[in-house]
């Protein structure tokens, strides 16, 4: 996994426990981390799938893998019709 997805699931979660009024360290606190773990990811830009995984059911998400497909993509993002979609070779 490299820092753009590490960076982008942690944004995710970050926001989804704000959107039901969990700060970070309430995440932290429900996933049974310590304080400094969101920090440390942040600035290693890595972590182990088992904590972002612990971080993402502290929200109510879980991870899962899906096929690397940029119609789905597009299809579950809502833009596959919209004005958005870029031109594929």
């Amino acid at each position: 996994m490299d820092r753009d997805e590490t960076e982008r699931l942690l944004r995710l979660i970050i926001e989804t426990g704000a959107s039901r009024d969990l700060r970070e360290k309430d995440i932290l606190s429900r996933a049974g981390l310590g304080k400094t773990t969101l920090s440390k990811i942040k600035k290693a830009g890595d972590t182990k799938i088992s904590t972002l995984s612990r971080l993402a059911k502290a929200v109510g998400l879980r991870l899962t893998l899906a096929p690397n497909n940029p119609t789905l993509d597009q299809l579950l993002n809502r833009e596959l019709f919209s004005s958005k979609q870029s031109a594929h070779p």
